[in-house]
């Protein structure tokens, strides 16, 4: 339904009708813009014919890829693919070196207990030369094991060395 002065009107057939000329009820006043002309076709150069395959581009991309070094044409084709390259790299070598500390760690602890047990080692071989120096031990291992007797008290022996 369509407001006029009078009220409401049924609508019409599919044109406006007022000041402003006939035109169609989707049209806004606003004009398209003028169709633009066709772009030249660029000419071929002597010096690089073209490669099967390969597209011609205009010379203005051309120059602008030229000046652009490898990293930074890898950067301005495919930033996402190096961003995760880069993520995945760091991520790769956080976990080598979170791997070799704790490797590292656990080879430190190993090391502890085996110094641990060389120290034990080490203290029992002392108590058993102090025990085996001491008189009572060599008195009884000569009497027990090799079968000797203790000398008599009144038996002394004197030697007199000539100089």
């Amino acid at each position: 339904m369509a407001l006029t002065v009078g009220g409401f009107a049924p609508p019409g057939p599919g044109t406006l009708r007022g000041k402003g000329g006939t035109r169609g009820r989707r049209d806004n006043g606003v004009s398209p813009p003028p169709p633009a002309p066709p772009l030249p076709r660029p000419a071929r150069s002597l010096a690089a014919p073209r490669r099967a395959g390969r597209k011609l581009r205009p010379a203005a991309l051309e120059w602008r890829d030229a000046r652009l070094p490898i990293l930074g044409r890898l950067w301005a084709t495919a930033w996402l693919p190096s961003v995760l390259l880069a993520a995945c790299l760091v991520a790769l070598m956080y976990l080598v070196q979170t791997s070799g500390i704790a490797t590292t760690g656990y080879d430190i602890q190993r090391l502890q207990t085996e110094r641990d047990d060389w120290q034990l080692r080490n203290e029992q071989l002392e108590l058993e030369l102090a025990k085996r120096q001491s008189l009572t031990w060599i008195e009884s291992e000569a009497t027990g094991r090799l079968g000797m007797v203790r000398a008599e008290p009144t038996a002394l022996t004197y030697v007199k060395v000539s100089r």
